[in-house]
């Protein structure tokens, strides 16, 4: 009812743009088109709420050239209202309408801005070209590329069948078939593709050899691989994208090189695989070949990205013996090495030794300093690279950014962000993106960060969603936590973390009927919280623990030390919450810290990894277990170092 809604608005003492927003739904739903038109006029601000309530009051009425024009509008005036809803209502008017070269305008749009994941944006696209009279084989393969990328197998086979097919066709079904688990099927339409003497390319033969690999079919692998020999494909990287293939390609070489060696540590390394890596290089020094420097960087790089700090630092010892520690692979390798274990002046000491720098250096060394929470360390020295004459790139900048995030300094950080495109010529990516959302929320700035989305050019990916929703969490916005929830929960409906904020955003209001029915939901789309876990290395072996474990064989030294430490800590001044106080006593970083207490030698620091974010009692603790014991704690969450030292933390309790 829009002269109710009319009414209810003109008594409100200072209207805010959501009340607006409102005031323009009721016109756009009820058909109102003038009023609509007239209140839309009236916006001081529009966001993409509002131009995507006038693109739906035309659509509803069947304003198709109206609708068009108020989409070009929008277009004008630059992409950051455009959001997924826009481009289906806009997709359904071109379906509606047979109106084909405006849909193919609005999916480029949907490609170029990264849209084409959203399942109900692809329905939208096969909706319009499923009316499309006059298809042909480009319109066919993009139809199946959209089912093959929903799951819909069933219907891609059978467009398939029907279709006038090319190269592109057959690479897209085998791709879209090994991607949902179907490698059997993968092989049979690749067999079939070449029986018919179509020509493949790299795309080809990169889609089938991880359906091979996934199988452990070797005998149809090496009849590939001659294919690829045989077509002069065997330089594109990307037919090597299945790495258990190449080990069995590589284990029957007879005679191996350092190249050959070499090839399979960076091999594992590209595609996450490091403790591979680690043994390759020491499977290399036995068989008595020696590894180069970009072996061993590589190798070093491997142990970097898990954390590794005993294998590294014998990898270190290594590069110092055989003189390679010179080579900026190897150097750069170490400075990242020793900020990633948490060893900020092992990084430190290691960057201002080398001889020589590149741009790669002094990115580690600010990524280091951004880890640990160090903000004008990283922003002197992302200043002093700039003056030095280097262009930084766009993990230089992730970094620089996340350090102002984590010390408060919005104003910093957004400046190096309109540096990034104005300056540097970096187009933002979507981690980026999710810096600069993390940057307004972890300061509280809310609207900003929900202001900042609207003007995003594609919508934030599941990071950006959790970092915001979490933040509404802290700081109780209810309003703005919804919708960054819902946001989430229809990004990606089985991410837990949606459904587990949201439902202690509710519960902060007592609001237990959502809190019930969030779990309800969870427990029917088979949503699982990830279990926090904490691990610590001691003499080459990696201990592992959860909540409440009693797998460890020293369960009761653990929780003897815990008991004791509790003691201690509450002396001291630590003030558990009293209701929860038994389950956070048993959190899993606090029995590995106590394992770290009565193992490792009192002079080394505890290092302490978890896979999710520090909780506030948990961080509390920790700081009055390092100033009742005396010792150093570092602990690296999903997120950041927190180094414990004399009932201080890194980061200055801004987290």
């Amino acid at each position: 009812n829009s002269t109710y809604a009319r009414r209810v608005f003109d008594v409100i003492p200072q209207p805010n743009f959501y009340s607006w927003n409102s005031l323009l739904m009721a016109h756009s739903q009820s058909g109102h088109l003038s009023d609509m038109e007239r209140t839309f006029k009236k916006l001081l601000f529009r966001d993409c709420v509002s131009w995507n309530l006038l693109l739906s009051g035309y659509s509803l009425s069947g304003l198709l050239g109206e609708a068009v024009k108020a989409y070009n509008t929008m277009m004008k005036y630059g992409c950051r209202n455009l959001t997924r809803v826009t481009l289906m209502t806009m997709l359904k008017l071109s379906s509606d309408n047979g109106h084909v070269s405006l849909g193919k305008e609005v999916h480029g749009q949907v490609m170029k801005r990264g849209f084409k994941s959203y399942h109900l944006v692809g329905s939208a696209l096969m909706d319009m070209y499923s009316k499309v009279e006059d298809r042909n084989t480009v319109m066919y393969n993009s139809l199946m590329g959209g089912l093959l990328a929903n799951g819909m197998i069933k219907d891609a086979q059978k467009l398939f069948q029907e279709m006038e097919k090319d190269s592109v066709s057959w690479t897209a079904m085998i791709k879209g078939l090994a991607h949902n688990g179907l490698e059997k099927e993968a092989i049979e339409f690749f067999i079939e593709m070449k029986v018919e003497g179509l020509t493949m390319d790299q795309f080809t033969f990169g889609s089938v050899l991880p359906a091979c690999g996934g199988l452990g079919a070797i005998r149809e692998g090496r009849k590939i691989h001659a294919c690829i020999i045989r077509t002069h494909f065997q330089d594109n990287m990307y037919t090597w994208a299945c790495m258990d293939y190449a080990k069995t390609v590589f284990d029957g070489m007879k005679q191996k090189n350092v190249v050959s060696w070499t090839a399979m540590v960076v091999g594992y390394g590209q595609t996450g695989r490091a403790e591979e890596v680690v043994k390759m290089l020491l499977e290399m020094e036995r068989s008595g070949i020696q590894p180069d420097h970009y072996t061993l960087g590589q190798t070093i790089s491997a142990c970097a990205n898990i954390a590794s700090l005993e294998e590294g630092s014998q990898f270190h010892g290594k590069t110092i013996i055989s003189g390679l520690i010179h080579h900026v692979t190897v150097s750069n390798s170490l400075v990242t090495l020793y900020g990633k274990c948490g060893n900020i002046e092992d990084s430190t000491r290691m960057f201002n030794e080398m001889s020589f720098r590149d741009e790669v250096s002094w990115t580690a060394m600010v990524s280091a300093y951004a880890q640990f929470g160090r903000a004008n360390e990283a922003i002197h020295l992302f200043d002093r690279m700039v003056q030095h004459g280097l262009k930084p790139d766009g993990v230089t900048v992730t970094g620089v950014i996340s350090a102002c995030s984590r010390a408060g300094l919005v104003e910093k950080g957004q400046r190096y962000f309109e540096l990034m495109t104005n300056e540097y010529g970096i187009v933002p990516s979507t981690g980026h993106y999710s810096c600069m959302i993390d940057l307004f929320s972890r300061s509280g700035r809310l609207e900003e960060a929900m202001s900042f989305i609207s003007g995003m050019p594609f919508p934030p990916d599941a990071i950006g969603w959790t970092t915001l929703l979490s933040a509404c969490r802290n700081k109780g916005n209810f309003v703005i936590g919804k919708w960054a929830a819902e946001s989430l929960i229809e990004l990606d409906p089985h991410h837990p973390a949606g459904y587990t904020l949201l439902s202690s955003i509710y519960a902060s209001k007592e609001r237990w009927d959502r809190v019930a029915q969030l779990r309800q939901e969870m427990r029917e789309k088979k949503v699982r919280k990830e279990p926090g876990q904490s691990w610590i290395k001691w003499k080459g072996k990696l201990h592992s623990f959860s909540a409440d474990d009693e797998s460890s064989q020293y369960l009761d030294q653990i929780y003897a030390k815990l008991e004791e430490l509790n003691q201690k800590i509450i002396d001291d001044g630590y003030k558990p919450d009293t209701i929860k106080i038994k389950m956070l006593n048993y959190h899993s970083e606090r029995l590995a810290i106590s394992f770290g207490l009565i193992f490792p030698p009192s002079g080394l620091p505890i290092r302490v990894g978890k896979n999710l974010n520090v909780c506030v009692d948990c961080y509390t603790a920790t700081k009055h277990i390092s100033s009742v014991t005396g010792r150093e704690i570092i602990v690296r969450d999903a997120v950041r170092f927190h180094r414990f030292k004399d009932g201080t933390c890194s980061c200055g309790d801004f987290w």
